[in-house]
């Protein structure tokens, strides 16, 4: 079966054709970036992000179909982004799925974003054992699934502020480095000393598992004061250096509790943030120490991408074959589903 995924639910859109059955392969993936469009703002204005959307997801989807060789009138499914993300992105994808679905009578699969970007180390590596661990960390989320099944599972955590990657961000932004604030915060992270600068790790006043960043936003920019740091220099380069350090070992530690917390044969950890080459190595070590088996997405299926849409979509299509998905009326988008595991609850 030939799959077409559509991703607009922030600042990338993607259209993505797929192969799923006997010879699984991503034949085509059209990315447009707005990377440039934001940066002047050191974030991502919403209405900027539509209006993107709105001018290039025709071509890109003519452009995936084009590279991939296949003709629409072959295709078997769609598959589109319904949340979360900014409501106007959304919006756009969701629109042009649904007239696709009405003119091709093609059966229209609604996808959880974050669900995609759990689903997306199985692009590579279709044989991830079950119960499961997934650390989703990127610009908008950083929340930790537990999974016994697909479709089967629970939130484990969340963050009750900022994501990590938005911290970053607005770290970049303070010290003018540019956006996106992650990849440049990676690519510094070499020149300064680590252990220099300390943070402390933040605690839930109610004990709670949930993660908190903006603690590390304010204690950075806190030392940049006092210290009348200016961009470039030694102090700089070792509190950047310092923070991502302290950032990276706050996310592994919280996950590694986790897995000894319950029964687990399988990390993943995915998501915008999951290219840092320094969190992928400590959590690399960290798995290699407990003989736990750690799966990370190929860096292009780390962003938001519409391969990991058209895979989970056709997950999704074949577990719950009864599902009405020509209904184009709107119902059909509030039953994605994910039981809730009763388990561990």
């Amino acid at each position: 079966m030939y799959v077409l995924g559509i991703e607009s639910s922030c600042d990338e859109t993607a259209v993505a054709v797929v192969r799923r059955g006997e010879r699984d392969a991503v034949l085509a993936e059209a990315i447009k970036s707005q990377d440039e469009q934001h940066a002047p703002y050191g974030g991502i204005v919403p209405e900027i992000a539509a209006r993107t959307h709105v001018e290039v997801i025709d071509r890109l989807c003519r452009q995936a179909l084009e590279q991939s060789g296949i003709d629409i009138r072959e295709l078997g499914l769609l598959a589109v982004t319904q949340g979360p993300g900014l409501v106007g992105s959304l919006l756009v994808g969701l629109s042009f799925a649904k007239g696709l679905s009405l003119a091709h009578r093609l059966p229209l699969v609604p996808v959880d974003h974050v669900a995609a970007h759990i689903e997306a180390p199985f692009i590579t590596r279709p044989g991830i054992a079950y119960p499961l661990l997934a650390l989703v960390v990127s610009g908008g989320h950083t929340s930790l699934f537990y999974q016994e099944a697909k479709f089967v599972g629970r939130l484990v955590a969340k963050t009750r502020d900022d994501a990590a990657g938005e911290v970053m961000d607005k770290i970049a932004k303070h010290f003018g480095l540019g956006y996106p604030g992650g990849p440049l915060l990676d690519s510094l992270y070499s020149k300064g000393v680590p252990g220099r600068f300390r943070f402390s790790s933040p605690r839930m006043s109610d004990g709670g598992d949930d993660f908190s960043f903006s603690g590390y936003k304010s204690a950075a920019l806190r030392l940049a004061r006092e210290l009348d740091m200016s961009p470039g220099s030694t102090d700089f380069h070792d509190l950047l250096a310092s923070f991502l350090n302290a950032l990276v070992e706050y996310l592994v530690g919280k996950t590694i509790a986790v897995t000894r917390a319950l029964p687990v044969r399988s990390l993943i950890v995915s998501g915008g943030v999951s290219r840092n080459a320094l969190l992928r190595r400590r959590f690399g070590e960290a798995c290699a120490t407990l003989a736990l088996p750690l799966y990370l997405p190929e860096p292009r299926y780390c962003t938001d991408n519409a391969a990991m849409i058209a895979w989970l979509g056709h997950e999704k299509y074949r577990a719950f074959p009864n599902l009405d998905y020509f209904d184009l009326s709107g119902n059909g988008y509030s039953r994605a589903p994910f039981r809730e595991s009763k388990r561990h609850r």
